[in-house]
């Protein structure tokens, strides 16, 4: 343990978290299984002489449940300190310092939701921030929304997918309720179609981007091969899958443009549900945002807390819950720790039934106090 970490290690220790270690060299599966194909590019991986498959260290919550669910599937309050490797943003190290907690097991969901984020501001308080300003959305509401409206189950995976990068989600939807039914040459493969669309997206991206390769195609008008096969793949589905009704691709939008305080957020929320005539999945889902938003004013404290609908994160187990630490000061560094609540991950690793996860991780080295 390095003693610059010493304040924000001993906020965990006071809060009842046990401290874990996991290795650094991991299984790629695991993160390629959860995150998707796209994560690759940004780990560093290396293969055994066995033609197996590794990582450094790209995180610490899919190891750290492995790790401990294996030894107790009830289990626990985890906390942990090291190094990741990522392929950094410009000017940043690729190999970076990184503390953090996973809450895992049986909880009030909202109750634990505003103590992670609270938490991780006693955190990085202990490593020097001075005020704070936070970013939160919740993926379960964009997910609820897409049970409620019936959206097509293909389509459904693919929007979930591009959850966090909402200009692609509303080129996509603006594709989903276009009355055309996409390319004509693809209908009379139909049952291929459905059939791939079953898989991830990006998995029957690569595979169309295969082949074009094997073909020698290496671009078309400037698109790489992974372009043309996202494309191709976008019109096959649209060729197997029956559009949406223009009112609930605008339902979409217009709970992706909710951007606002947390109480002035509910309210919206709640007045899309009445308009949808309160869809019971919805509805629930803006019932424990509304119970998580109270939760968070009770702990808020001087600290600005808005909601953006339309935030999410590429790390694909988050599935509820989301939030970001700034410091105003130095909006340039981006986030100095972030986390959220991804229930969904734990099934997967043996969990009790009806365990539920939510963690955060901060990056110490974006902070004054906190390089190891």
């Amino acid at each position: 343990m390095s003693e610059p970490l010493a304040p924000a290690l001993a906020v965990f220790r006071d809060a009842g978290f046990t401290p874990v270690d996991v290795p650094v060299l991991l299984p790629m599966e695991d993160f390629v299984r959860i995150s998707g194909e796209e994560f690759r590019r940004r780990i560093f991986v290396t293969t055994d002489n066995r033609g197996a498959e590794y990582c450094l260290r790209p995180e610490f919550t899919i190891p750290v449940c492995r790790q401990r669910l294996a030894v107790d599937p009830a289990g626990g309050r985890f906390s942990y300190s090291g190094r990741i490797f990522r392929n950094g943003r410009p000017g940043e190290a690729d190999e970076v310092w990184q503390i953090g907690v996973e809450v895992i097991g049986a909880h009030d969901a909202a109750a634990e939701d505003a103590a992670a984020l609270a938490l991780s501001l006693d955190t990085c308080r202990a490593l020097g921030l001075g005020r704070a300003t936070v970013q939160v959305g919740d993926v379960g509401l964009f997910t609820a929304l897409l049970d409620a409206l019936a959206v097509p189950a293909a389509w459904k995976r693919r929007l979930t997918a591009l959850f966090g990068d909402p200009v692609r989600v509303i080129e996509t939807l603006s594709h989903m309720a276009d009355a055309r039914p996409g390319f004509a040459d693809f209908t009379d493969h139909g049952a291929i179609i459905t059939a791939l669309s079953r898989f991830p997206a990006e998995q029957v991206g690569q595979l169309f981007a295969d082949i074009l390769s094997i073909a020698g195609v290496k671009t078309v008008g400037g698109r790489t091969t992974g372009e043309i096969a996202e494309r191709v793949l976008e019109q096959a589905l649209l060729a197997a899958e029956d559009v949406i009704p223009e009112t609930h691709a605008t339902a979409i939008r217009d709970l992706l443009a909710i951007e606002a305080d947390l109480a002035t957020a509910a309210d919206a929320l709640d007045g899309l549900s009445a308009r949808l005539g309160r869809p019971a999945r919805f509805d629930a889902a803006v019932a424990l945002f509304r119970t998580r938003a109270g939760r968070l004013a009770d702990r808020q404290g001087d600290t600005a807390i808005r909601f953006s609908a339309a935030f999410g994160r590429k790390l694909g187990y988050y599935d509820g819950f989301v939030f970001d630490v700034f410091d105003p000061a130095r909006p340039e560094i981006g986030q100095v720790a972030g986390g959220g609540r991804y229930d969904g991950l734990l099934a997967g690793f043996g969990a009790a039934p009806g365990s539920r996860a939510v963690g955060f991780a901060v990056w110490t080295e974006r902070l004054p106090g906190g390089n190891p």
